[in-house]
């Protein structure tokens, strides 16, 4: 009777193990979606079902919206956001409650996504094809040589008024 009861509690607490790691892995999961941001979370969607562009048309074409590649493409950039009525029908596709899509949405407002130097970053990436990721980076290198080039020229230019100077004396 004993030996019964103690397997029934080693059953019950390993069920019970399970449902606080499930628990625990659903709070991460939503941690994360918490912190995506449209881009994001439409890029990896479309990866995970090994899409291209055209295949995310031909899903919204078959529901209802008529749209091209390029919009896509627009909104894994950050350049547009779809509306409301599309983000109703991209979770119809992704099978990803809108709620997600609209929290989102929000966080690539909250996370400045529309300040004038990440427009132009997220611009020239659209149109060279390059990832966002390298674009940041790419433009971090940039201001490191405008600012050694800045610095030299400053030097070049005080090194020549220096001369001047020594050569009137």
């Amino acid at each position: 009777m004993l030996i019964n009861k103690s397997k029934k509690d080693i059953i019950r607490e390993k069920e019970s193990e399970k449902v606080s790691q499930s628990k625990e892995n659903t709070e991460q999961e939503n941690k994360i979606v918490e912190t995506r941001t449209i881009e994001q979370l439409l890029r990896d969607l479309r990866q995970e079902k090994e899409w291209s562009y055209w295949n995310v048309v031909d899903e919204l074409t078959r529901k209802g919206i008529i749209l091209n590649e390029t919009t896509i493409k627009k909104w894994e950039y950050g350049l547009e956001y779809p509306d409301l009525d599309i983000i109703y029908k991209l979770s119809e596709i992704y099978s990803v409650p809108s709620q997600d899509f609209v929290m989102a949405k929000n966080n690539s407002f909250k996370e400045g996504y529309e300040t004038i130097h990440m427009e132009l970053i997220k611009r020239i990436c659209y149109i060279t094809g390059i990832s966002l990721k390298v674009g940041y980076i790419a433009m971090y290198v940039f201001i490191g040589l405008a600012l050694i080039w800045a610095l030299l020229f400053f030097i070049g230019k005080c090194n020549e008024y220096l001369l001047v100077r020594s050569m009137m004396n």
